[in-house]
């Protein structure tokens, strides 16, 4: 008789990744330049639709640099090895998610896909933060903004910082190890 893999525990926390700085590059300010913020946060919560937010030459190029990190996916895939479910959170507007979930494919990578976009909430709002306590009853929060990271601990989930340069893996893995100290329990992941 062979051996079945053991079955990962049900309350295994959801692991929700930030997308631009942490799985993804580079910024759309890269290619803008100088933003202009207001329009910026209406299209990052879908009030306005990209064609009123920058010309269709700056839209294709956005476009054609916008890539995934293999080094980062490479992590996601052992995570997920791991036993725990993946969301992509991301403010991000709903026009670009096509472009990323076209080249994460369909390899099963990712189980939520919770885009400002297309909530019509961008994080720190604390009702980003409620939409993915939703979806799990433990959320590890990854994302490369401080004050993200601080208001998903005010929500309830845990932060881990992905810090430019830092040990990202050892980070999560910490936070994500059996008895780890709960978001209320400490600050963010540093």
């Amino acid at each position: 008789m062979s051996e079945q893999p053991a079955t990962p525990p049900a309350d295994l926390p959801l692991v929700a990744f930030d997308l631009i700085g942490v799985l993804a590059e580079p910024s759309w300010r890269e290619i803008h330049g100088a933003p202009d913020r207001e329009r910026w946060h209406r299209l990052r919560i879908g009030a306005i639709d990209e064609d009123a937010f920058w010309d269709r030459d700056a839209a294709a190029a956005y476009r054609a640099c916008l890539r995934l990190r293999t080094d980062r996916l490479a992590l996601v895939s052992r995570v997920r090895a791991r036993g725990h479910r993946i969301a992509l959170a991301t403010n991000f507007a709903s026009a670009w998610l096509a472009v990323i979930r076209a080249r994460i494919g369909d390899a099963g990578l990712v189980d939520h896909w919770v885009c400002s976009g297309e909530l019509g909430v961008a994080k720190p709002n604390p009702r980003f933060w409620a939409h993915l306590r939703g979806l799990a009853s433990a959320v590890v929060v990854v994302d490369d903004q401080r004050d993200n990271i601080e208001a998903a601990r005010v929500a309830g989930l845990t932060g881990v910082w992905a810090l430019p340069g830092g040990d990202l893996e050892a980070r999560l893995l910490a936070a994500l190890a059996p008895g780890a100290p709960g978001p209320a329990d400490r600050s963010p992941a540093r």
